[in-house]
């Protein structure tokens, strides 16, 4: 698994689009995480590109989340994870136990294959696709 850049960082934790969202929408738990997660030198939380696509989507008349989103991903304690022609073929089989829901095959397989964090505001939609131990559950709302 590679960065946009080709890097292999060390990838602490996964961010699906339910979390994405949450970002989003200004949302403090994210950031929390991030800051926790990264606090080792040379770690960083993954972001899948089919996740942040389905974010963006969710969002494509709020400009102001939108931006948030491109602030997130561009994050020195954050990578991009590519859907290359080598992801592409690795996702497949998770692509299947998703019903084809790429956003979320692409995020499940990254967890598990990395034995990553899963940070998810609906952890009912994975708790049969990652280990109990690393779905990470994020509030929708602030408190």
């Amino acid at each position: 698994m590679t960065s946009e850049s080709g890097a292999t960082p060390d990838i602490r934790a996964i961010l699906d689009r339910s979390a994405l969202q949450s970002y989003a929408r200004g949302h403090v738990h994210v950031g929390e995480v991030l800051g926790e997660v990264t606090a080792e030198m040379d770690t960083v939380i993954g972001i899948p590109a089919a996740a942040l696509s389905a974010a963006h989507a969710a969002h494509l008349d709020d400009k102001d989340a939108r931006g948030l989103l491109r602030l997130v991903a561009s994050l020195p304690s954050t990578t991009v994870l590519v859907l290359d022609q080598q992801a592409a073929e690795d996702v497949a089989g998770a692509l299947v136990v998703t019903d084809g829901d790429l956003s979320l095959a692409q995020g499940v397989w990254a967890a598990n294959d990395l034995g990553a964090l899963y940070l998810t505001a609906e952890p009912d939609e994975v708790r049969a696709l990652v280990p109990a131990d690393n779905i990470l559950t994020i509030p929708r709302d602030d408190a």
